[in-house]
């Protein structure tokens, strides 16, 4: 317990990062500030886990009382029963899962849980293999992170 107390300031600024700027941002500060992976990759993963029931919750009651979300689902139910009738969006589905991960995954901005959370709701992901797929997509996209901060501070010591 002694290492939570010796980083109780940076896991605060951690928190406070993740939930503004989001999953990208949070570990990045942490990796630029040498907090321990062993204490920031578990935040970040519960974070993300605590994010989507929160974002469900929200989209199951707005899509009934509010007016554009419910019009968006109504979208894409249509959209999903009308998938057979063109190539590329039958392309686009055939990621299903792989592409649930991968949204959820990829740092970049707009990508991630939230985003992740709503494709999952639309396409009547059930609560269990929506949030499974959701939290690897959470577990890929922290290796990623901390793989591009790798490469590039070992690209920038050569200078």
């Amino acid at each position: 317990m002694e290492w939570i107390a010796g980083h109780w300031k940076l896991i605060l600024l951690f928190t406070g990062i993740h939930f503004t700027l989001g999953r990208s941002f949070s570990v990045l500060f942490a990796i630029i500030n040498h907090v321990p992976v062993f204490l920031y990759f578990p935040l970040a993963l519960a974070y993300d886990y605590v994010q989507i029931p929160v974002y469900g919750i929200i989209l199951e009651h707005s899509s009934r009382n509010f007016f554009p979300v419910r019009w968006v689902k109504n979208k894409t139910d249509r959209f999903l029963t009308h998938v057979d009738e063109r190539p590329i969006l039958k392309k686009v589905m055939s990621l299903g899962n792989v592409g649930l991960i991968l949204l959820s995954a990829l740092p970049i901005r707009g990508f991630g849980i939230l985003s992740g959370s709503i494709v999952s709701f639309f396409l009547k992901k059930g609560k269990v293999e929506g949030t499974i797929l959701l939290m690897i997509g959470s577990f890929i996209g922290i290796f990623i992170i901390m793989g591009i901060a790798n490469g590039v501070f070992k690209v920038l010591s050569f200078f």
